[in-house]
């Protein structure tokens, strides 16, 4: 078993014991956070679903952003993601949302040149916690798989803080 296997199976284990079942909104990872969710022993019994958003429009159609605020930071802001956790955990029926939007390559044009995301965990329809990952990855591809598990890890670790 190699260590995403093992966080996967840990954060299984932990979400059923506190029957909590887990929606993914999510942007940057394009679709990856949501297939590494669906990896865990028992996701038919934890992992609702989730939905990528990676465009302004469709973060305001379906997860509620504000368009001004959203296309202030170019959608990716710790505020952002709150939202974004928020919404999906209220759309797919979810007692735990996880979000993440953020930058898999640079985007020079905004300034942008370190590879930066921010995620955050609602909880019981509150945001419980949201954090700014990093990736050092060279290439998109890299980066998203980067962020996803830094995700899953993060989550995995809220979770034990909690017990």
């Amino acid at each position: 078993m190699n260590i995403t296997e093992l966080t996967l199976d840990e954060l299984s284990k932990r979400c059923k014991n506190e029957s909590i079942s887990i929606a993914a909104a999510e942007s940057v990872t394009a679709g990856y956070l949501q297939f590494l969710l669906s990896q865990m022993p028992s996701a038919l019994d934890i992992f609702n679903g989730g939905i990528t958003t990676y465009n302004i429009g469709q973060k305001v159609k379906h997860l509620n952003l504000d368009y001004t605020d959203a296309a202030r930071c170019n959608c990716v802001s710790k505020n952002t993601a709150q939202i974004m956790a928020l919404e999906v955990a209220k759309s797919f029926n979810s007692k735990m949302g996880i979000a993440i939007t953020g930058y898999a390559s640079p985007v020079p044009e905004k300034g942008v040149e370190e590879l930066h995301a921010y995620m955050a965990i609602a909880l019981n329809g509150k945001v419980v916690h949201s954090y700014k990952l990093h990736s050092k990855e060279t290439s998109a591809a890299e980066a998203q798989k980067d962020y996803a598990l830094q995700v899953v890890t993060e989550v995995l670790s809220y979770l034990e803080g909690i017990k």
